[in-house]
């Protein structure tokens, strides 16, 4: 047996600096909050009393409480907190005292004990794999796994979006490791997850997450379509159809058999028109947007497989006929008028053909891009803004070597460069690019610049992963003219940024954003920019197909087909005329 541990008598903080020289982000690099702002000011009771309050702060916080006293205090909470123990290893590692305090966290059963709903286990799994014996691991995942399909099926809402965070912040990370959590969910389970919280995730983890569904189902011997219609998944199925049809994998969910198909496109439009909501059983959903609702059954239409397409179009437009409620009818009109729009001369049904929507539903007529909105005294000025990532700063040095190698000027400025474009027909394009790591003062000083040069630009270019779009969004304004979402799923921007700009034409991707598609395609609107003195998409379309071989291209919408932009700016036309 142990002998008991002596009492400690109590050590002073090591002297913590005050006013602007005192530290106040933590090891993550967020800001320290207010409680860990007292405790640094307080002295080692402030710390202790954080330390009970909130463990998970005190770690996350530890390395601004250098000395004894706080590692005494710390090695107190990991018996209460060692999950917390273990995000903060990293820290904890490099200070004196540390390796005794992740030791304690280490202990196999008090680990078990503070698994909580599972989650807490699968968040420092990196941390566990590196010191726990193999057998230990595997039996702590094992009731970690249990733990959190029993949180889950209790609270979806509330397990759901901390999933998905932890999904997307591996982004780095090998699939395996990444969406192993998943291992734990039924088919249910997955697709509610999908439903919650799909339109937020990245594109990348959206894609995973379907994959790991369609396995699951597999392995279970069922079928998407058991999923619309079982009563647990039926509630939130249209969620789930925009959330995967929006993210362009409508191919996964209609699959190739045709018959199949025509019933689960008439389960996905019960479940998505209002009125058919209203009957007996069913939850009605007022929270999806009518314009979403448009686009996805459009978007479910565009497939590639003609027997799949012929039976969706028979099947919306027998529901169509049947059709009761004027404003449900006029959804399902828009629908069929966007895919007979995009149709582009190929054969519909007979049935949906006999419907007539692009004549009953016109669409509402899209801004034009005249060379009045996009050049200015024969000047095209566009903002493009980089982001202080690997990915930013490889597509950042990719945007300088092209256009030095293309014979653009470029001129290089405290936080951010100009390229200018030798003259083509009296035309120029100024691009003003941030510079990687300059952050809002490089995008002040840019403004600032083009505000002494009497410049405004007309196109605005996001070039960085979707979690940088909300640093882009300011620089759209009422008379931007283009809006070039480079971003995974930069179609979810579109109402935000018809909001900022609504004459604007949108250029984003349904799916997965690649740097050297964007390239080629900027390239591509900027020779046309110049040649020109407009953007006519057909001949951009007809040229990047030929030029741009990555499969991806697909997943890039032209402003002029986009089932999202044209829906909602077709919704709004009808909503302001009646």
């Amino acid at each position: 047996m142990l002998a008991p541990e002596p009492p400690r008598q109590p050590v002073p903080l090591a002297p913590i600096p005050h006013g602007a020289d005192a530290p106040t982000a933590c090891a993550d690099g967020e800001p320290a909050g207010q409680p860990v702002l007292d405790a640094l000011f307080g002295g080692d009771e402030a710390f202790a009393g954080l330390a009970r309050r909130s463990p998970a702060e005190a770690f996350r916080c530890s390395g601004l409480f250098p000395g004894e006293a706080a590692s005494a205090v710390l090695r107190d909470a990991a018996v209460a907190a060692p999950f917390d123990v273990l995000g903060a290893a990293d820290q904890l590692s490099v200070r004196s005292g540390g390796a005794e305090i992740i030791a304690r966290a280490l202990d196999i059963g008090l680990l078990m004990r503070s698994l909580d709903s599972g989650m807490p286990f699968y968040e420092t799994r990196h941390e566990l794999r590196k010191h726990l014996a193999k057998p230990d691991l595997r039996m702590l995942e094992l009731q970690a796994a249990k733990l959190l399909a029993a949180s889950f099926a209790r609270d979806p809402a509330l397990l759901a979006p901390g999933i998905g965070a932890l999904i997307d912040d591996m982004v780095d990370d090998p699939p395996a490791d990444r969406f192993r959590i998943t291992l734990a969910l039924s088919s249910e389970a997955l697709m509610e997850l999908v439903a919650r919280i799909g339109p937020q995730l990245y594109t990348s983890s959206l894609d995973g997450l379907v994959n790991i569904l369609l396995i699951q189902l597999k392995q279970e011997r069922r079928s998407v379509l058991d999923l619309a219609r079982a009563p647990r998944t039926r509630r939130l199925w249209a969620e789930f159809f925009v959330a995967t049809v929006g993210g362009g994998r409508a191919g996964s969910l209609f699959g190739t058999d045709p018959a199949a198909a025509r019933e689960l496109m008439r389960e996905s439009i019960q479940a998505l028109m209002p009125a058919v909501l209203k009957a007996p059983g069913r939850v009605p959903n007022g929270a999806l947007d009518p314009a979403a609702i448009i686009g996805a059954l459009a978007d479910a239409m565009d497939t590639g497989s003609r027997p799949v397409r012929a039976a969706l179009e028979d099947e919306l437009a027998a529901w169509y006929r049947g059709a009761g409620d004027p404003s449900v009818k006029a959804m399902a009109g828009l629908a069929g008028s966007l895919h007979a729009m995009r149709l582009s001369g190929r054969p519909a049904t007979a049935a949906f053909q006999a419907e007539r929507f692009a004549e009953r539903h016109s669409l509402a007529a899209l801004p034009v891009l005249t060379g009045q909105r996009l050049f200015r005294n024969g000047l095209n000025v566009q903002r493009m803004t980089f982001y202080d990532d690997p990915d930013g700063r490889a597509s950042f040095r990719g945007f300088l070597r092209l256009h030095r190698a293309q014979g653009w000027a470029l001129q290089t400025n405290p936080g951010f460069v100009v390229a200018v474009s030798p003259e083509r027909r009296g035309r120029r394009i100024v691009i003003v690019a941030d510079v990687p790591g300059a952050g809002d003062a490089g995008r002040a000083a840019a403004w600032a610049w083009l505000a002494r040069e009497g410049l405004s630009p007309s196109i605005v270019i996001h070039r960085g992963h979707s979690y940088h779009e909300d640093g882009t969004m300011p620089e759209i304004v009422p008379a931007t003219a283009l809006v070039f979402w480079g971003s995974c799923g930069g179609h979810t921007r579109l109402r935000a940024t018809l909001d900022r700009a609504p004459d604007a034409l949108v250029l984003a991707t349904q799916n997965i954003g690649v740097s050297a598609v964007n390239e080629a395609l900027l390239s591509i609107i900027e020779e046309r920019l110049l040649t020109d003195g407009t953007i006519d998409w057909n001949a951009v379309w007809t040229d990047a197909r030929s030029r741009i071989r990555d499969r991806r291209f697909a997943a890039y919408r032209r402003p002029d087909q986009d089932s999202a932009n044209l829906a909602l700016r077709a919704w709004r036309a009808l909503q302001a005329s009646e």
